[in-house]
């Protein structure tokens, strides 16, 4: 009996789903049986994915030369950021490659390969129906997980998001069975949002049914004018946020509208701890921060024996805000390469393709462009796989050439 390429990209991305599973349910800390045990599901997954793009890297000659270079030197420089992190300390060789948000964060782009041929979503949507199960299973554990910290970690969403995806996509292009899951899945998902009292969560769905209702604008001209304001806007933005400062964009937000804010102080905190070198290079997939908010937050809290409301330690090792996060690793260097590659794969996907599949999966690209300038921390994870397998699939000419039919045809969802 051989393994086929489809079951190694099953196994590969159902080891990253059983991962996360884990992690959330038994929360493991320190190096121990039990974090090397499930941390193996996270090696799995990794291996796999790189073993199926080494196989597979002719399809990039499929994709337009310039996005080759770009993905190429994302990669090249990925592998940079981990090596950077690289020590001799068990401690260290633990976190850089069984922390999610470390050393594996930046071999993601590398599932871009897998996206390439669009044969695979049929692989991929298994994948989501088997995440989407998992989270039911792990419903009989919710109450106590809740009760027991008092809040929800981030974690238990992690398997939730791809539901943001799916609306993206569609919901009525699936079977019923599929649709009933997907609408259960819908019920977990903001129950643990407003467990785990996660803002972004609300963010990330409002602005996929946003695009939603822009995508099925029935005139052409309107809809096309609109996402092209948005994608210029969002550039102006982002170049504002880093020349400007997000400190005075978030000040004059204010005057027009009541917010809170909660992430000027990483901005100011994290070019504060920087020199020009960092800025442009990062510090590798180790490197830290100093947040002098967090000094004083553990000062007071250890000088008033209240040592469970301490919130995070003041040397830093990662970031909320996703770009913050690239800077901090990599520097300008990745952030600027992978905004551009993302942004030329979105162009492509929403006015260089015939088919509405490909244009979905630019919109799925563009809300997490934008919401990564406020959260979302890449990280080795379905969220992320499912956006670079996206990336993949709109760069791709062929996929952009073939009809909606073609494509139905292909994947056979209904």
């Amino acid at each position: 009996m051989y393994i086929t390429y489809d079951k190694i990209l099953k196994y590969g991305l159902c080891s990253n789903a059983v991962y996360v599973f884990l992690l959330f349910l038994f929360d493991p800390n320190g190096i121990n049986v039990q974090k090397i045990a499930i941390t193996l599901f996270l090696m799995l997954s990794v291996i796999f994915v790189l073993f199926l793009a080494y196989v597979k890297r002719n399809w990039l000659k499929d994709i337009p030369k310039s996005s080759r270079t770009l993905f190429t030197f994302i990669l090249i420089w990925g592998v940079i950021v981990m090596l950077r992190g690289i020590s001799f300390k068990l401690q260290d060789l633990v976190t850089n490659f069984g922390n999610v948000y470390m050393g594996l964060a930046w071999l993601v782009p590398i599932t871009l390969i897998i996206g390439l041929d669009i044969k695979n979503w049929k692989t991929v949507f298994k994948f989501i129906w088997f995440i989407f199960f998992l989270m039911i299973l792990a419903m009989p554990f919710f109450p106590a997980h809740a009760a027991l910290s008092g809040k929800l970690k981030t974690e238990w969403s992690w398997l939730l998001r791809p539901i943001n995806f799916i609306i993206i996509f569609g919901i009525y292009k699936f079977k019923l069975i599929n649709r009933l899951l997907i609408y259960l899945t819908f019920l977990i998902y903001f129950l643990v949002t407003f467990e785990a009292e996660q803002r972004i969560e609300y963010v990330f769905f409002g602005l996929s049914v946003f695009f939603l209702f822009i995508i099925k604008i029935k005139h052409f001209n309107l809809r096309k004018d609109l996402l092209k304001l948005i994608i210029i806007g969002f550039v102006i933005l982002i170049i504002s946020v880093f020349t400007i400062g997000y400190e005075n964009l978030s000040a004059l937000a204010s005057k027009i509208i009541n917010y809170t804010d909660s992430r000027t102080f990483l901005f100011t905190e994290l070019f504060q701890d920087f020199n020009i070198f960092e800025e442009i290079f990062g510090r590798g997939s180790l490197g830290t921060y100093y947040s002098p908010l967090f000094a004083k937050q553990t000062y007071y809290f250890e000088h008033t024996g209240e040592y469970r409301y301490t919130l995070d330690h003041p040397i830093r090792i990662t970031i909320e805000v996703g770009y913050l996060q690239m800077i901090l690793k990599g520097g300008f260097v990745l952030l600027i390469s992978t905004i551009s590659l993302k942004l030329q794969a979105v162009y492509l996907a929403l006015f260089k393709s015939k088919n509405n599949y490909v244009k979905r999966l630019g919109i799925f690209v563009l809300v997490l462009t934008i919401i990564s300038l406020i959260s979302f921390r890449p990280a080795f994870t379905p969220t992320f796989i499912l956006l670079w397998i996206s990336i993949g699939t709109v760069l791709s000419r062929r996929n952009r050439l073939m009809t909606d039919k073609e494509i139905e045809k292909i994947l056979d969802l209904k």
